[in-house]
């Protein structure tokens, strides 16, 4: 359930991407502050230093010109194997070590060769320099480093200590070293470890699986209402849509593509529904045409010519159950977009042209005149069978709907990037209240339903022209004529 669970995996991974995120930034700052912590105290004890120094140096100027007025020679005056140097070195530990400003510090004086003068008290053996210490020391001449020092037999602390070289005419005289310790430095390390490992995820873990929950409620609250309406969605509600939220977000996607998706369907439910109608209506004639010439050829037995004349009866309306079958089916696929149009170079003057011919011969029969006038060079890509089917169509209609010595015409021009073709004649008319109605599968003129209407052929014209990226229209007067008008886009088709 956890791992199936979108609202656990959201709450995981939001816990998950925090932790590592204040994970980084608890290391960062951890480092950060021991350095800077460090640094402090290493400047504090530089400082430290350089003040033992400048006021061992005061002492030792005052001792100077004492000496000098005394009548002794300045050139004598040099701190290496100066007996009164070490004496002011110890004077100055003994008195100074203990002020407030050195609280905490500890003070260590060595001459040249690295022998100690003096130390502050408590310091005892942890007071000495380093191995090489001239060698260790920085352009700065001080070299930092972390000692243990015993202070007792039962009491040992660890310490930064900071030895510094003090340079006279190039040469180190002597060597100052102070001491802090560690003890409040480590326990503010320890202090801040405690908090940023231990306190500091514990408080993630816990505002992240409040914030986690929060955050998820409002993300998949649009979710939920989409979650709603889909439980609504059944065959009789398919009109039901998701509500698009106003955001520019994938649950705006969502919700779109959703919806086409139900678009789709619900296109495909209405043409299954609607075959199944058309189907079922249309073939309930000829059906009942069947059953009752069989019935009646079975009442009593019959001669051999009226069987053979009931068989080509039969035979007639199967043919036509044949035909009605096959346009309700190429319907359905220009429905649900399964129709696949076979692309081919085609010249379209051609094919009206053939098309007009085929067709003359229907019309001599009622005395019709068919003229044509077809512009040439007119080619593109196109499926060349199913618009002859659209043109033998409306080329059927006009004949069958206009009376003897009557005129139907066809033209063919080019309109900018458009073929335009166009089947007039001087027939019957459509009246104004059907018009709108003409390009509806099986919907007639004639309420009765008899041969003199609208069935299927004009609803496969539409969908043969519209899946061609094409537009049929129509205009007709009553008792005056009808003129249909098919516009075909001359650019390629897509595949």
């Amino acid at each position: 359930m956890f791992r199936k669970s979108v609202r656990i995996k959201f709450i995981l991974w939001y816990t998950l991407l925090l932790a590592v995120t204040f994970l980084l930034f608890s290391f960062i700052l951890y480092f950060d502050f021991e350095k800077s912590q460090r640094d402090n105290m290493d400047d504090l004890l530089f400082s430290q230093a350089e003040g033992v120094v400048s006021s061992i140096n005061t002492y030792w100027e005052t001792e100077k010109m004492e000496a000098i007025k005394g009548g002794v020679s300045e050139s004598v005056f040099t701190k290496i194997n100066n007996e009164n140097f070490v004496k002011i070195a110890r004077r100055w530990v003994s008195e100074k070590s203990r002020e407030p400003e050195l609280l905490n510090i500890m003070v260590s004086i060595y001459d040249y060769s690295g022998a100690i003068i003096a130390s502050s008290a408590g310091l005892g053996q942890g007071s000495y320099l380093p191995d090489g210490i001239a060698n260790k020391l920085d352009e700065d001449n001080v070299f930092y480093e972390n000692r243990r020092i015993r202070l007792s037999r039962s009491s040992e602390m660890s310490f930064r200590v900071l030895t510094l070289g003090v340079v006279e005419n190039g040469k180190i005289v002597y060597f100052v070293q102070v001491a802090s310790p560690l003890t409040l430095f480590y326990a503010s390390i320890r202090r801040l470890r405690f908090i940023l490992f231990l306190l500091l995820p514990l408080t993630v873990f816990i505002a992240s699986i409040a914030a986690g929950e929060f955050l998820v409620s409002i993300t998949l609250k649009p979710l939920n209402r989409m979650m709603k309406t889909v439980r609504q969605i059944t065959g009789e509600n398919m009109h039901l849509r998701l509500q698009i939220p106003e955001t520019k977000d994938e649950i705006k996607k969502l919700a779109e593509t959703f919806n086409e998706m139900l678009d789709k369907i619900n296109s495909a439910f209405i043409s299954q529904k609607r075959f199944m109608h058309d189907a079922s209506h249309e073939l309930r004639t000829p059906l009942t045409i069947l059953k009752g010439e069989l019935e009646v050829a079975l009442k009593k037995a019959r001669s051999q010519d009226e069987y053979l004349s009931v068989l080509r009866s039969n035979l007639e309306e199967i043919n036509r159950i044949v035909r009605i079958v096959e346009n309700l089916l190429l319907l359905a696929r220009f429905d649900s977009q399964e129709a696949v149009l076979k692309k081919n170079p085609l010249d379209l003057g051609l094919l009206l042209e053939e098309t007009v011919k085929d067709t003359r011969v229907l019309a001599e029969k009622k005395n019709i005149s068919v003229e044509s006038s077809l512009e040439g060079n007119v080619e593109f890509e196109a499926d060349g069978e199913k618009l002859r089917r659209v043109f033998l169509n409306l080329l059927d209609n006009a004949i069958k709907y206009t009376l003897e010595g009557g005129r139907v015409s066809v033209g063919l021009a080019k309109r900018g990037s458009y073929a335009e073709i166009e089947i007039a004649d001087t027939g019957i008319g459509i009246d104004n209240k059907d018009l709108p109605f003409i390009f509806e599968r099986l919907y007639r003129a004639d309420k009765s339903r008899s041969s003199q209407g609208f069935g299927l052929g004009l609803s496969i014209a539409k969908s043969i022209v519209q899946a061609h990226r094409g537009t049929i229209s129509v205009q007709s007067k009553l008792h005056q004529g009808t003129t249909f008008k098919v516009c075909l886009p001359l650019t390629a088709l897509p595949d």
